[in-house]
């Protein structure tokens, strides 16, 4: 049985997110290859949240894996592709949603203001 040489790159600029104007971010495939979903780390009231800099997933691109890693903590939105669906460059992957959290919540000027 031949084995194939895996080896892992560190995940390029632009599949660190393009940034919605709703509070949410877009993960895309750095490489054109397949897909590997990876398990998040933690639950919070029954949602998958991911850190800055976790891996979400992995994009097998010939004998390299390449990984897709969240810039933001954030819950996933949802899961666009199927584990093991091939993708292309550029392709969104996974939808994160921000939580705005008291810090980024703006008051909405009243009448007179």
């Amino acid at each position: 049985m031949k084995t194939r040489d895996r080896r892992f790159h560190e995940p390029a600029p632009e599949s660190m997110g393009e940034s919605g104007a709703f509070s949410f971010r877009l993960l895309v495939s750095p490489v054109t290859g397949r897909v590997r979903h990876l398990p998040p780390a933690t639950f919070r009231v029954g949602h998958e949240w991911v850190s800055a800099g976790q891996a979400v997933a992995i994009v097998e691109h010939g004998s390299e894996e390449v990984e897709v890693r969240s810039p933001i903590e954030a819950r996933v939105g949802r899961m666009l592709v199927t584990d093991g669906e091939p993708v292309v460059q550029g392709q969104p992957l996974v939808w994160l949603e921000q939580d705005p959290g008291p810090s980024r919540v703006r008051p909405v000027p009243g009448p007179g203001r």
